[in-house]
C-alpha cells in the first residue's frame, strides 16, 4: 500500500511538472501572428517544451507534415517517460494507448483506400503496434482492396473489428468501417477497465471514456437531423452501442427528430450534455472537444493521484498538437488570428498571463 501511494505521488508530481509546460493562450496568440511553417517551428523551438526535438532540426526547411511528426515524437517520448511512474494500472495505460493509436492509424489508411490512393500511405512514418509486433506504414502500401487488408490484419486484434464486412461490398463503406472500429474500441475499453483497474480507478475511466462515446453518438445524431438523409435502421447501425449517461429512450427520440433544434432541445432537457452542443452544427466537433478538454482538466485537478490522470494528460497533449496543426493550416490558408482561434480546442484567454 505504501509503495502504491509513493508511486501515485511520483506520477502526480511528474504530471504536474509536465502540465506546467503546456502551451498557454499567449503562445497561441504569438503563433497566430506568424505567416509560415518555419516561423512556427522557430517559435516552438525557442519558447516551448518542443525545444529538445526541434533544436537539432533545421527549422527553415520544415514543412507541415515533418513538423507534426516531430511534435508527435516528442509527445510520445514524454508519454513513455510518464508511464515509468505508473503503478500496476500502467498495463491498462499501455494497452489502451496501443489500441487507440492503432485504430487512429488504420482510419488514415481506410480513408486513403476510400479515394483509391492506398500507395500514399508509404509517405507516412507511423507504426501500428499490436503486442510485441508492429505494422509499418509502408507495409500497407501494396494493399489495394478491403479483402487484402483483412488478410493482412488476421494476426492482429483489428481483424476482429472488421471481419464481419468480408464479402459484403455494400457495407464496406468508409463510414460503417470507422463505426465498427469505434465500437471495437468501446468494447476493448470496457474489457480492459474491468481487467486492470480497481473499482475507484474504473469509475474515473468509465466517466471519461463513457462521456466521449456519448458525445460522439450525439454529435452524429445531430448531423443526421441537419445533413444526412438516413433511415432509422441506418442511423442505429452507425451508433456505437455503448451508452454512459444516455438512455435508449432519449436516443430513440432524437433519431425521430425532424430538425436540429428539436434534437438539441431533447439533448438539453434529457441529458447532461446540453453545454456541449448548440442548435447549429457549425463547429460541432470543436464544441464537443472543448467539453472533453474541460473534463480531462477536471480529472487532473480532482484526481491527481489516479492513474487516469495520465490518460487525461495524454489527451490534453494530443489536443495541443492538434491546435498547433490548426494554427499552421490557418496560416497556410491566409486566415486572420481571430478566424484561426475559432478552431482551437480549449483556448482560454484567461490563462494568457499564466
Amino acid at each position: 500500500m505504501i509503495l502504491k501511494v509513493m508511486k501515485n505521488s511520483a506520477l502526480a508530481a511528474k504530471i504536474h511538472a509536465m502540465s506546467g509546460s503546456a502551451l498557454k493562450s499567449k503562445d497561441y496568440d504569438a503563433l497566430m501572428q506568424l505567416r509560415s511553417v518555419p516561423a512556427v517551428a522557430a517559435y516552438l523551438a525557442e519558447n516551448t517544451r518542443y525545444k529538445s526535438v526541434l533544436e537539432k532540426t533545421p527549422v527553415s526547411a520544415l514543412h507541415r507534415g515533418q513538423l507534426e511528426q516531430l511534435l508527435k515524437s516528442q509527445t510520445l517520448n514524454d508519454i513513455v517517460a510518464l508511464l515509468h511512474y505508473a503503478d500496476a494500472s500502467g498495463t491498462f495505460l499501455l494497452k489502451v494507448l496501443e489500441i487507440q493509436d492503432g485504430i487512429e492509424k488504420l482510419k488514415v489508411f481506410l480513408r486513403l483506400m476510400h479515394i483509391n490512393k492506398c500507395s500514399q500511405i508509404a509517405e507516412y512514418t507511423f507504426n501500428i503496434p499490436f503486442g510485441n509486433e508492429i505494422i509499418k506504414a509502408e507495409d500497407l502500401a501494396g494493399i489495394t482492396s478491403f479483402s487484402g487488408l483483412l488478410d493482412f490484419l488476421k494476426p492482429t486484434p483489428y481483424y476482429q473489428a472488421l471481419k464481419s464486412f468480408s464479402g459484403d461490398p455494400v457495407r464496406q463503406d468508409l463510414f460503417y468501417l470507422e463505426v465498427a472500429l469505434d465500437t471495437y474500441w468501446a468494447k476493448v475499453i470496457s474489457q480492459y477497465t474491468k481487467k486492470y483497474l480497481s473499482p475507484d480507478e474504473a469509475k474515473i475511466s468509465n466517466k471519461t471514456y463513457g462521456t466521449e462515446i456519448d458525445l460522439d453518438n450525439l454529435a452524429f445524431l445531430l448531423r443526421c437531423t441537419e445533413r444526412f438523409k438516413m433511415s432509422s435502421d441506418e442511423i442505429y447501425a452507425c451508433i456505437v452501442p455503448s451508452y454512459y449517461r444516455l438512455k435508449q429512450s432519449t436516443v430513440t427520440k432524437i433519431v425521430n427528430c425532424d430538425s436540429p433544434k428539436d434534437a438539441y432541445r431533447i439533448i438539453s432537457s434529457e441529458t447532461p450534455y446540453g453545454d456541449a452542443f448548440s442548435p447549429s452544427d457549425r463547429f460541432l466537433e470543436k464544441r464537443k472537444n472543448d467539453y472533453m478538454a474541460k473534463l480531462h482538466k477536471r480529472v487532473l485537478s480532482v484526481y491527481p493521484y489516479s492513474s487516469q490522470s495520465a490518460i487525461s494528460y495524454i489527451h490534453l497533449r494530443r489536443i495541443e498538437i492538434n491546435n498547433i496543426v490548426s494554427v499552421i493550416e490557418g496560416i497556410r490558408y491566409g486566415l486572420e488570428p481571430k478566424q484561426i482561434k475559432e478552431y482551437l480546442i480549449g483556448y482560454d484567454k484567461g490563462d494568457a498571463e499564466k
